[in-house]
């Protein structure tokens, strides 16, 4: 959460009287030019448990949380520049915050890890790499993968929209997709995909021989998952298909066919909400790190 000196706000770090408390230490800090970056262990119940350094943050939800408090100044201007940029743009580097301020890396993940580790003590330190592990890639951008992009979005997805129509309406006003590739051929979208083992795949073009094309480049790639769109006799007939072109079905049984959780989605905007809620619910069978018992 970043507060402002106007007292305007983005973000949030929970709610309810803990934020206002956090609210008021902020503008407090504003105000302060002796402040240094800190952190403060909360817990979410009436009482700490006696053996620890925290306190109570005023929430009575269970769990526990971990503020780390910096005050930005004009010298971290540069800095701040730099990491919003590398967010708008899917660019990797390594943040890092401790009793000193704020400073940026390079660094590039070499697989799948925890967003963001803390050691805490004398010595503290938190670090985040900024390139955002939550990935979905939608091949065909018709007016479901528009939707599902809005959606896939709005949860804090790095979205790519893989289309072979670049002049069709859907996929060029698509503003949610921080990436829109157009192909000449679907069996090359997996080419086109960043950080395979970390995306999403979602398969829902205009056409079966589409969607066929489009699963070719992928069916055999690290992703954590592949689903596709259409009812079980396309789905069928998508299997075939991938049979004659050599795909088995060793790989095919592992797509989410029909793609999304079996409920009522009869809109675009329906349908990308099932698909989503199955992404959500495999995402701790996919990424264990996400569990919150492994934060």
């Amino acid at each position: 959460m970043a507060v402002a000196e106007d007292g305007s706000t983005c973000g949030t770090v929970g709610g309810g009287i803990m934020e206002a408390r956090v609210l008021e230490l902020a503008h407090r800090a504003l105000g302060d030019t002796d402040f240094s970056p800190r952190y403060e262990r909360l817990y979410h119940r009436r009482k700490a448990p006696d053996e620890t350094t925290a306190t109570t943050s005023g929430l009575h939800c269970a769990g526990n949380q971990t503020n780390l408090y910096h005050l930005a100044t004009p010298d971290d201007l540069s800095t701040v520049a730099d990491i919003v940029d590398r967010f708008q743009n899917d660019r990797p580097g390594m943040v890092r915050i401790d009793s000193s301020g704020l400073t940026i890396e390079e660094y590039v993940p070499e697989q799948i890890e925890p967003p963001y580790r803390f050691q805490d003590g004398q010595g503290w330190s938190f670090t985040a790499q900024l390139l955002n592990w939550k990935r979905v890639a939608i091949i065909g951008g018709g007016h479901c993968g528009l939707a599902l992009s809005r959606t896939m979005d709005n949860l804090g997805y790095t979205v790519s929209v893989i289309e072979n129509r670049p002049h069709v309406f859907t996929f060029e006003q698509n503003e949610y997709a921080t990436h829109k590739i157009a192909v000449d051929d679907y069996a090359d979208a997996g080419s086109h995909i960043n950080y395979p083992a970390w995306t999403h795949v979602v398969v829902m073009t205009a056409n079966r021989p589409d969607d066929v094309r489009g699963l070719l480049g992928i069916a055999e790639g690290p992703y954590p998952y592949i689903g596709v769109m259409g009812a079980p006799a396309k789905l069928a007939r998508i299997r075939s298909d991938l049979n004659d072109l050599g795909i088995g079905d060793g790989a095919i049984d592992g797509f989410y066919a029909p793609v999304g959780l079996d409920m009522t989605s009869n809109t675009p905007e329906e349908i990308a909400i099932s698909i989503a809620a199955e992404i959500l619910r495999e995402r701790q069978k996919l990424f264990p790190f996400t569990r919150p018992a492994e934060i």
